[in-house]
């Protein structure tokens, strides 16, 4: 494997047992949980949107097979990116609920707010209409879950179409 796809899935285990230790921690309930999920999601989406495009990145063949996934990568707005990739995961038969690339958009939005350290304008509206807060330290649990089920759906189809493209070889 790969030192950077290695180093994504073992945040994204870190993470998920950091939650379970802190929940489980009697002294963490006096910390409350706005600040608790507020972190779990700026963490999470970091690792999310990163991950997803190493995966992208690095999983290119330079062929017919994935280079419309990879198509992700060109020039355009993020919507359009997020586009390319709705329509390489239809053009193969996976349907994804149209939300949870809406959704992919916001967090994409979110972790660049979070990595930047500044709201653009027209991302923030966006982020507003997807239902997440417009303050990074308003996130909840109900956010932190749609942060997991998005990167969830998302990484299960790409590992799919890779193991279909590496088969089909």
């Amino acid at each position: 494997m790969d030192e950077f796809l290695d180093s994504y899935s073992d945040d994204q285990i870190y993470l998920t047992l950091l939650e379970k230790l802190v929940d489980g921690d009697p002294e963490e309930a006096l910390c409350p949980e706005r600040i608790k999920y507020s972190s779990y999601c700026r963490l999470w989406s970091t690792m999310m949107i990163g991950s997803i495009e190493m995966m992208i990145k690095k999983w290119n063949t330079g062929d017919n097979l994935w280079s419309d996934i990879y198509s992700y990568f060109n020039k355009g707005t993020n919507e359009e990116r997020i586009d390319r990739l709705r329509k390489a995961f239809t053009v193969r038969g996976i349907k994804l609920d149209e939300d949870v690339f809406k959704d992919l958009l916001a967090i994409k939005y979110i972790r660049n707010t979070y990595v930047h350290g500044d709201w653009d304008a027209q991302q923030k509206t966006y982020v507003v209409e997807r239902c997440f807060p417009d303050n990074l330290m308003q996130f909840s649990k109900p956010n932190f879950v749609r942060f997991q089920e998005v990167y969830a759906s998302v990484m299960n189809v790409l590992g799919t179409i890779n193991a279909i493209n590496a088969i089909s070889k």
